[in-house]
């Protein structure tokens, strides 16, 4: 018996490792000196984390405090594989489709009340320490701009 719950982890553990996108996982902070949100405000703090799950999706939560001081959270798991996905935690009905662009990099097509509103595309640094995701379209019938720097948290005792 323990031979076989073995297996199955290791067989778990093999099949999340191989389906690769791992550096891009994990917990990402805001950093508001480096971000801009324009039309604005910029929250007060957001972190992104990013969650590998079995079968290949991903578990997507922001999380943060925005400029008027109120705490929001959204989620939702994405196969990353372009199909529109439920997003909750907003005021309206909001989908995106995320596509991996190769290993750390993705990009979104967001949906609004089944309407386009804007697009994201990340680019992380060399030393995968520095996430930018990059957002245009419209959102409330205003344009918008986005550049927001994502950073991994340091270790502690470093």
């Amino acid at each position: 018996m323990r031979l076989l719950v073995g297996a199955l982890l290791v067989g778990t553990v093999a099949a999340i490792s191989a389906q690769g996108h791992q550096g891009a996982m994990g917990v990402w902070v805001l950093n508001l000196e480096k971000s801009s949100f324009n039309p604005g405000p910029l929250p007060k703090v957001q972190t992104s984390t990013f969650t590998a799950l079995p079968g290949g999706a991903v578990k997507i939560e922001n999380a943060g405090v925005d400029a008027q001081g109120n705490a929001f959270q959204r989620e939702m798991v994405s196969k990353f594989d372009g199909t529109q996905e439920a997003r909750t935690g907003l005021g309206q009905p909001t989908t995106r489709a995320y596509r991996w662009l190769d290993d750390l990099n993705f990009e979104f097509e967001e949906m609004i009340n089944g309407q386009p509103s804007t697009i994201g595309r990340t680019t992380m640094s060399p030393d995968g320490r520095v996430r930018t995701l990059t957002v245009n379209g419209t959102r409330n019938g205003q344009p918008l701009h986005n550049v927001e720097v994502y950073e991994r948290p340091s270790p502690r005792g470093r």
